[in-house]
This record gives C-alpha cells, structure tokens and sequence, in this order.
C-alpha cells in the first residue's frame, strides 16, 4: 500500500468526494484540505496537490502524467470587485488564504485580461473591494458586485488550459519501485471512475450544501479533463514562468516526467 495525500477541494472533488464520503475504499489516501508542498515534503510521500505547490518539489519529485485535474474554459478561481473591473484603475487584491495556484493565476490574468493596474496583493486581509476566491466560494453567488471566472480569462488570453493539480511520487520511488507508481495510478483511476460515474449526485450534493451555481459546477466538470497531457505541461510551465520572479518560485526546469507505465 503507497500513501498518498490529495489536496481537498473543489477542483479536486472526482477523487477527494468519494473518499469523504465512503463511496469506495481505498487504504493509503489521505484527504487534506489547503495541502502544501511544505506538508508533502515533511512526510516524503506522492501526493496530489496544486500544480504550483508541485513546482517546488520538482528538485525531489517526479511527475505522474495518468492523473491530473485540468481546467479549460471554466474553473473554480474567480476574481470579486465591487465595481466592474472595466470601470477600475488600478486595485490592491485580496488573497483571503488562496492557494499558490489561484495566487499565480490571479498575477498571470488580472492586468493583462482587465487593463487594471494591481497596486498589491494582501495575504493578511479577508475583505476589501477587489478579492480573489478560490474553490467553494469562486462557484457561490455574489450578493453585490462583480464576479469573473479567472481560468476562463487565462483561456482567453493565452490559448491554454489550466493544470489545477499534479500528481507528483518521490524520484527514488519511480526509479527503484515502478510498481509501486502502478498501483498508486490504478487506484486513483478506480476512485476518479466512482467519482465519475455519480457525479450528477456529487454535483447536486454539493450545490445543495453549499448553495452553489449549478450551470457552473456542470460546466466546472464538463470541461475538467482528468490527465496531465503535454499541452497542459506546457500551459503549467508557462503559468510559473510568469509568476516565478514575483512569487519567489524555483527557476522552471523540465522535471522528471513519467507514466504508470515508465519514463516518457
């Protein structure tokens, strides 16, 4: 049995959903919600988290392209401002505790797709009138103001996906324990196909308990492709290297690529 933690979240419900919810069992998978390379580093196991987080573990870690979350023209990070954003000059957003992803999505799309120009980014505050959301409440309605779907504007401006989550394993796992990257992907692919195979009631659940948008979360799922394809690399790799200076990320060096069923 290999154990593996995956980040919790919307992007990530095919395969974080059944697993909260007993709808298959599988030993060695650990749910955690907000997962960071720090907490996957600490405990030296494979791991499915966000695609930015994984860019810092790339030193140590090979990537496993069987399982992936893409997004293409939808997605779960959207950008609140209390006016229209063609009607602001320049803005100081708001992270509210996002992830690494959302943050270098929002540096990537916010001044180019809006013509706005972002005086600062806050990590400490929680309100102000432009507030990037991410996940559950990226999908809820806004009460006032506007709300833009990020992924969609990253889609526009560059022509790519957006590769949300990576699976990535220890480099000395897929060197000496293929076997091992075997059957992590295959029972990853058994709980994403139970995922899949109800995910009208994922989707209703979840709309239900969180009061959702449903066209969205269908549109969320319909567009999510479920596999790191060398087009979704490429789109990750262009996503860093327009972050990585002002997020103090690892220079972009082509990691360790591999499949269950080797080097590709």
């Amino acid at each position: 049995m290999t154990r593996c933690l995956i980040d919790d979240c919307l992007a990530t419900a095919l395969v974080g959903y059944p697993l909260t919810h007993d709808w298959i069992t599988a030993e060695g998978f650990e749910p955690i919600p907000g997962l960071t390379a720090e907490a996957v580093a600490g405990a030296g196991v494979p791991a499915l988290l966000g695609s930015v987080d994984a860019a810092l573990l790339l030193d140590r870690y090979a990537v496993v392209t069987d399982v992936g979350f893409v997004s293409h023209h939808s997605g779960s990070v959207a950008l609140w401002t209390a006016a229209r954003p063609d009607e602001i000059e320049q803005m100081t957003v708001v992270l509210d505790g996002v992830s690494r992803t959302a943050e270098a999505l929002a540096r990537a799309t916010i001044g180019h797709f809006y013509g706005v120009q972002v005086t600062g980014w806050d990590r400490d505050a929680s309100d102000g009138d432009a507030v990037l959301r991410e996940g559950i409440p990226a999908l809820q309605a806004a009460d006032s103001g506007h709300l833009g779907d990020l992924v969609r504007a990253w889609f526009i401006l560059t022509g790519f996906p957006l590769p949300t989550h990576v699976l990535v394993v220890p480099q000395s796992t897929a060197t000496e324990d293929p076997a091992a990257v075997q059957d992590l992907v295959r029972d990853l692919q058994l709980i994403l196909a139970a995922g899949v195979e109800r995910r009208r009631e994922l989707r209703r659940n979840l709309a239900e308990e969180f009061d959702l948008d449903r066209a969205r979360l269908s549109e969320l799922h319909a567009e999510q492709t479920t596999v790191l394809s060398k087009t979704a690399r490429k789109a990750w790799f262009d996503l860093l290297r327009r972050t990585s200076h002002a997020m103090k990320l690892p220079a972009v060096t082509e990691p360790v690529v591999i499949t269950a069923e080797g080097v590709e």
